[in-house]
């Protein structure tokens, strides 16, 4: 979002942003050229027990409030980010007859019955799959509703593309989750913030945490790293305790560090720190399987080898690139012995390494080039 906005408002456009509420962040701000305002969902989103049904019957419209509050703000174009948005979205650029844009960053369609916690059963189970089912047909139908309708259309991944171009029988342009360039150099806070001396190693996972994200895992590894070698995760959030209770199981206190996210501007100089990234990944659906996260980009420009999933997404492009190891499967011993074999690597080949990658994803993997479809697809929509 933040390279989205920031890049149309350096292109000549006034943009603001329609988010919802954070701890911490005020209800208005201005950052990076645009405006940011925080909007919360009403308050039957949050409805829980019997109540729930009414939620997921009217889940396409939770986000209202924030078309809402945009189309107050009379814009000439509406970008809708993802299939929470969609419906709210498309509405209020018809109502208002300006360009909807759509931009589907996961196959959002793929995600919407992987909330069901898996030890859930019985009546309970049948009732949420019942809905589950329900949520995709309605889901799909709106898709096939207004993407056809859509003036712009965009995703994240070559592979997403092929999926909602098979679907719709339109290929969406291709805006690649990569970060700007930059030339920060390695930032001392990384090892601080962990505890950790200049000569000790870090295997790096950086971003959001899911339960799919092979994080569990990776803390189970962390036993069998080299000496030396510590496990330190950058941006943990709601899965802080759960991750925490899994290194005091394993035994792996020692061995790993849990750190809260950093700003985005200090960001690279916090990975270039590190010495090894780690994007493992049990994709527990096609969007998922097919994804090119934002940390692999961020990996690659700090000039790190990467142990990641060889998964359709990741894996032929970090093959293609000689990036790192690929894993055939996410398990302790796997990511354990994808460690162990990077750490033996000489120090020269595996400088020489990293500059390679960071050369290449500055060249051709960055924000720069991306942001040029952007305003493309933008100069399409407006005129």
């Amino acid at each position: 979002m933040e390279r989205t906005a920031g890049s149309l408002a350096a292109a000549g456009h006034e943009v603001a942003a329609f988010l919802l509420p954070r701890e911490g962040e005020p209800a208005e701000a201005r950052r990076g050229g645009y405006a940011i305002r925080r909007v919360p969902l009403p308050d039957w989103a949050g409805w829980t027990g019997l109540r729930r049904a009414v939620v997921l019957e009217r889940w396409f419209e939770r986000t209202e409030p924030l078309a809402a509050a945009a189309a107050a703000w009379r814009p000439e174009a509406i970008h809708a980010v993802d299939l929470d948005t969609l419906l709210p979205g498309a509405r209020a650029a018809r109502r208002l007859g300006v360009p909807l844009v759509y931009e589907d960053r996961e196959l959002c369609l793929e995600k919407l019955g992987q909330g069901t916690p898996e030890w859930i059963g019985g009546a309970k189970r049948w009732v949420l799959d019942r809905f589950t089912r329900r949520l995709e047909a309605r889901g799909l139908a709106l898709e096939r509703e207004w993407i056809p309708r859509a003036a712009g259309f965009l995703t994240a991944s070559p592979l997403y593309a092929d999926a909602l171009e098979e679907r719709h029988g339109r290929r969406p342009a291709i805006l690649l989750n990569a970060p700007r360039r930059s030339d920060l150099p390695a930032d001392p806070g990384l090892r601080r913030a962990a505890g950790l001396g200049e000569g000790e190693r870090i295997a790096l996972y950086q971003g959001s945490i899911t339960p799919s994200g092979g994080a569990q895992e990776c803390i189970a590894a962390a036993r069998e790293f080299p000496p030396g070698w510590t496990l330190v995760f950058l941006g943990v959030s709601w899965m802080r305790e759960r991750l925490e209770a899994e290194a005091r199981a394993r035994g792996a206190e020692g061995r790993v560090r849990l750190l809260p996210p950093v700003a985005p501007d200090v960001l690279p100089g916090w990975t270039r720190a590190a010495d090894l990234g780690l994007a493992p990944l049990r994709p527990v659906n096609r969007g998922q399987a097919f994804s090119l996260a934002n940390k692999v980009f961020e990996y690659l420009h700090a000039g790190l080898p990467i142990v990641a999933s060889d998964v359709a997404g990741q894996g032929p492009f970090l093959r293609a690139l000689e990036a790192g190891i690929l894993i055939p499967e996410v398990t302790p011993a796997t990511v354990a012995a994808a460690v162990r074999e990077a750490a033996a690597w000489p120090e020269a080949e595996r400088r020489a390494r990293g500059e390679r990658l960071r050369a290449e994803a500055r060249a051709r993997w960055c924000w720069e080039v991306e942001e040029g479809k952007l305003l493309e697809v933008y100069r399409r929509v407006i005129h």
